[in-house]
């Protein structure tokens, strides 16, 4: 895995108009199949699904993973201290690596009774100041000519990026006893595209006591073996900002 730090996101990721079809994955559990809000799905994007999890683990900073293929999904696996890991063993042996991509997030959470949901998932252009016109991406370690392929607009995706936000709920009932007990709780959003996925993330998280953190990578085709994890940086706001 390729170790990046991370900076936050601007507060432009609190604006996405893809809420609705996320309400339906977090009411059904998400975990199965679900493409009930693919119609809304930004144009790229033909449906995404989503898998929780829990780790007795102390995640003490929101982390962000991107696997691109499934030697790293295997990889990805064997790092989670997990009760049962079928679920998420599964999921990723269902996945389409061709044509999708997995993106975990993670978070600390005061007890067992509070999860990490998915509030939005977004397509974006990337703007000028991240790329740096696209011709010295530090991130990136391409073999070139990502500038010549837009004609088509099959490569115009290198100039997109996938924009997802999850925050942590309590999703205890109103008598619901739980037990204080530090606990990662986790996400596992697959997400597929019509062609070749995009290789370019910006993630936030919004953690139990509002806190947001916030991660970024790029990247490219030719790193698509790679994968990517981040521990994001924590921005601290009460107001939002």
């Amino acid at each position: 895995m390729l170790a990046l730090s991370a900076g936050c996101i601007a507060d432009g990721t609190d604006d996405s108009p893809d809420e609705d079809e996320s309400d339906d994955p977090n009411e059904d559990d998400p975990g199965s199949d679900d493409d009930d809000g693919s119609e809304d799905l930004p144009g790229e994007v033909t449906g995404y699904e989503t898998q929780k999890y829990q780790s007795p683990t102390d995640a003490e900073t929101a982390t962000v993973d991107l696997v691109r293929d499934a030697d790293d999904a295997t990889e990805w696996l064997e790092t989670r201290t997990l009760s049962d890991t079928d679920p998420l063993t599964g999921f990723v042996d269902d996945t389409d690596f061709e044509t999708s991509i997995l993106v975990s997030l993670e978070s600390e959470a005061p007890n067992p009774c509070y999860e990490l949901v998915l509030e939005s998932i977004d397509v974006r252009p990337i703007e000028d100041d991240e790329t740096d016109d696209g011709d010295d991406d530090p991130s990136s370690s391409s073999a070139g000519g990502d500038d010549e392929t837009d004609s088509d607009g099959t490569d115009g995706s290198a100039d997109e990026e996938l924009v997802l936000e999850g925050t942590v709920q309590d999703t205890a009932d109103e008598n619901e006893a739980c037990t204080s007990v530090i606990t990662t709780v986790g996400r596992l959003v697959r997400v597929t595209f019509e062609s070749e996925p995009l290789t370019a993330l910006s993630a936030t998280v919004v953690d139990h006591d509002g806190n947001k953190s916030g991660a970024s990578m790029r990247g490219d085709s030719a790193s698509a073996s790679e994968s990517t994890s981040v521990e994001s940086g924590d921005e601290t706001s009460d107001d939002g900002s």
